[in-house]
């Protein structure tokens, strides 16, 4: 099943409002501090950032997230689950009275699809806001009160996010095994940093000397890699120019695509790297963890450093400096080449030159599909840049 984490609760009514947690698996914290048991009391203002609180799954509990007023009988029960009239297998973000009638079937909220017959699932972060809507002195139903928003369009401009991607769309089932809502332990993921608007992510390239750094088209869409969720790191101090310049001015130039490693690194390592400068959460365990256990191993003696040679040589990113083009076009101002492995994409940039790509998996849609993929990587950071 998918979950609905609630990551922020907003008050602006002139209502104090409670509610009951009743997922029995997490134990929710408001402002850093554990919530042990008992309603939650919303004063009116009240705006907090909330950590391992969600809406219950309905086959799990009994009355789901309630929603309620001192002194009134009328409450709302929060709860996740499917729809019979729904054809797609996804999960929902109900509404329902303390009898089980629907209430507010407009703001119901579709979840996602649900994986391995309902049981393993993604999550989606939510933030929680009441506005009474009702101008008259008498005050509205608490259904018409709540309102769920997607955390990233509800979040500020200076909001960190890290975006996860799965590497390949062959690998969301096993990733949803490894990684879903009842635990999370490992995954292989590709990952991106978004903040004020703008995606940055790192990628091998097949000049060594040249940038890696790339500032996404559209954040959170990939031609390769397939968005999974995104993950609130908290906020930034910087102002959108200053993030600007610490990334083009200053990570970039540590940061040639030359240096990329799959296992020491990646994409994973500029994130942290980049979260680490922005003063924000570090990248979480389940994302790099991967990638850490295979570095562990690795660093091992022969003849697991031997093994780690067959397999680069055989099946890992290759450079394409000395490979001949198959597809050319000619550009006005800069270069891009693409080179798509079963891991990562490989973008090189070099100005006044002629594009160039070559890969299997992208040269075989023909010109135009190759034209779509290249139109939807981004910028990368190049010299002109750096120096301003």
């Amino acid at each position: 099943m998918v979950v609905a984490q609630i990551v922020k609760i907003r008050n602006n009514t002139l209502r104090t409002i409670f509610i009951t947690p009743g997922d029995y698996f997490y134990t929710p914290c408001v402002d850093g501090k554990p919530v042990q048991s008992g309603p939650i009391e919303l004063p009116p203002g009240f705006d907090q950032s909330t950590e391992g609180l969600s809406v219950p799954w309905q086959s799990m509990t009994s009355s789901g997230l309630q929603v309620f007023e001192v002194d009134s009988d009328d409450c709302v029960w929060c709860s996740v689950g499917p729809l019979e009239s729904d054809g797609e297998d996804r999960d929902w973000l109900q509404l329902r009275s303390g009898n089980g009638d629907p209430l507010a079937q407009d703001r119901w909220c579709a979840l996602g699809s649900r994986h391995l017959l309902g049981t393993v699932g993604n999550s989606v972060e939510y933030c929680l806001t009441f506005r009474d809507a009702s101008s008259s002195a008498k005050p509205s139903p608490l259904c018409e009160v709540i309102h769920f928003e997607h955390a990233m369009k509800s979040a500020p401009a200076n909001a960190v996010f890290l975006n996860v991607f799965d590497l390949a769309s062959a690998l969301s089932v096993p990733n949803s095994i490894l990684c879903n809502t009842a635990y999370n332990t490992m995954g292989a993921f590709h990952a991106a940093i978004e903040v004020y608007g703008e995606e940055w992510a790192f990628y091998r390239t097949p000049n060594p000397t040249s940038c890696g750094v790339c500032k996404s088209l559209r954040p959170r869409q990939h031609p390769v890699h397939v968005y999974r969720q995104s993950v609130y790191l908290g906020k930034t101090k910087l102002k959108d120019w200053e993030v600007r310049y610490l990334i083009r001015g200053k990570l970039a130039t540590r940061w040639p695509g030359g240096t990329y490693d799959l296992l020491r690194r990646n994409c994973i390592h500029f994130c942290e790297e980049l979260c680490l400068a922005l003063g924000v959460a570090s990248v979480p365990s389940w994302v790099r963890g991967l990638h850490e256990t295979g570095a562990s191993i690795f660093r091992l003696p022969w003849p697991l450093t031997f093994i780690k040679t067959l397999l680069g040589s055989c099946c890992g990113p290759r450079a394409l400096a000395n490979e001949q083009p198959t597809h050319a076009h000619t550009l006005e101002d800069r270069t891009e080449t693409v080179s798509d492995t079963s891991t990562e994409i490989t973008v090189t940039s070099t100005a006044y030159r002629s594009r160039t790509v070559r890969s299997p998996a992208i040269s075989r849609g023909g010109d135009e599909d190759n034209k779509s993929i290249l139109s939807s990587l981004g910028t990368f950071v190049g010299n002109s840049d750096q120096k301003r």
